[in-house]
């Protein structure tokens, strides 16, 4: 490689796949979660929501209290107030009010 092109050619190309499995990454491992309140402990968590087939979305996984992901799923009323991944929108983080 005595060629100062072919070496700036396989830097390049070495970032950019880099860049882009970070990318992928970054978008596979944020994209199923949201932060959600639970309006059971009214603490908030990252949720991961699944889908099984056309049926309804089903809580697969409360990231602070793992032994939740079958609690009653109260906070799905609130699923599609916040956007996936790391976003946040506050309102939907409002507490559940008290019955």
């Amino acid at each position: 490689m005595d060629n100062p092109i072919v070496a700036w050619i396989l830097v390049l190309i070495s970032v950019t796949a880099f860049g882009a499995l970070v990318y992928w990454l970054n978008s596979v491992m944020t994209k199923a979660r949201m932060m959600m309140r639970c309006p059971e402990t009214d603490t908030i968590t990252f949720v991961r929501v699944a889908r099984a087939g056309a049926g309804p979305a089903k809580v697969v996984h409360c990231e602070s209290w793992p032994e939740r992901k079958n609690c009653a799923q109260g906070c799905l009323v609130r699923y599609h107030e916040p956007t996936p991944g790391l976003h946040v929108n506050l309102n939907a983080l409002r507490p559940f009010k008290a019955q």
